[in-house]
């Protein structure tokens, strides 16, 4: 184990339940103080047997956490999706929390008797260059039923098909990972923070660790990984055909930011995205490309005024699985009353 794997490990889960240290001390009876406490979450010293099946229990969670044997999260996936921005001890943190609440979740849908096993409807589709993106999505969107329409709810609709989501504040420059547990848990991390991103930049950032999570990504001189996932998550959000229709054609003169507005929201698909679709179908000049990103996009990097996405973009599963289990609990106690 690391030197600091099990403080870190602690000191995460601790803050998962939202403890303060006085409380979780409260938790384990008493049998730490807080100067030692502070001296495990430190790294200083090791609790005894005794001590870590105290932690345990307070936390609810198993003693093989402690020791990272619990989840085994791919954390060198978690790195690649963060294109290297992400510092390592900050990457043992999102980890550790990660396979906290994962532990956590499973145990949940294990007593809500849920069972939810994910199958990869197009993990033998290689994406090498930009045509094979487009048939990805579309190819993904026929397996799910999702039409050529807008997709109301990204986050629902990954969560109905499997794919675990924890919600986490990640660094400045990360909106989201994503990663496997086990090798058969999919798991993707997103900032849902307002005050850090939109919801149309949500579902695309979700629709990008999607990317990450199904397709397979051979090397490749054309695109890179992330611009492959990027034009897999525009045209799943919005796929060619509906773009080309709503557009009224396969050519235009220019775009105008009002019929934009209408489509954003519509489809969840920021004014941004639109544009690059537009240019990657060749639907507009390079001129009138670089005009909307140089005159109107960065200026309004937010795009503050320009309509919003206004359907909720949320997860809901963990609290619907939640409310089952205080009910179940509810009945049992009556029941034995």
């Amino acid at each position: 184990m690391p030197k600091d794997l099990f403080s870190i490990r602690l000191k995460e889960a601790r803050l998962m339940r939202k403890l303060s240290m006085d409380k979780l001390i409260a938790l384990t009876d008493f049998v730490i103080t807080k100067q030692s406490l502070s001296r495990y979450e430190r790294g200083i010293m090791r609790p005894h047997a005794n001590i870590l099946t105290a932690f345990a229990q307070a936390l609810g969670i198993s003693e093989d956490y402690f020791y990272g044997r619990n989840i085994k999260i791919d954390v060198p996936m978690l790195r690649t999706t963060s294109n290297g921005k992400i510092e390592e001890d900050v990457i043992t943190a999102i980890e550790s929390r990660l396979s906290y609440w994962t532990e956590r979740l499973l145990a949940k849908e294990h007593k809500a008797g849920i069972t939810v096993e994910f199958k990869n409807p197009i993990e033998n589709v290689q994406v090498t260059a930009f045509e094979d993106a487009i048939k990805a999505a579309d190819l993904l969107r026929q397996f799910w039923h999702c039409g050529d329409g807008p997709i109301a709810s990204v986050l629902r609709l990954f969560e109905r098909k499997g794919i675990r989501i924890m919600e986490d504040e990640l660094p400045a420059d990360i909106y989201g990972l994503s990663t496997w547990a086990d090798h058969r848990i999919p798991l993707m991390v997103l900032d849902t923070r307002c005050s850090k991103t939109t919801a149309e930049r949500l579902r695309f950032t979700a629709a990008h660790e999607l990317a990450h999570l199904l397709l397979s990504l051979p090397p490749s001189s054309d695109l890179s990984v992330e611009k492959r996932c990027n034009k897999f998550a525009s045209f799943f959000l919005f796929p060619k055909s509906a773009f080309i229709e709503e557009m009224g054609g396969e050519r235009r003169d220019e775009l105008t930011l009002e019929e934009m507005i209408d489509l954003k929201e519509l489809y969840g698909v920021s004014i941004a995205a639109q544009v690059h679709e537009a240019w990657d179908l060749q639907m507009i000049s390079r001129e009138h490309y670089d005009w909307w990103y140089d005159e109107n996009i960065k200026k309004n990097k937010m795009e503050e005024g320009w309509g919003v996405y206004t359907f909720p973009e949320t997860v809901g599963r963990e609290k619907r699985m939640d409310a089952r289990i205080k009910k179940e609990i509810t009945n049992k106690n009556n029941n034995n009353q």
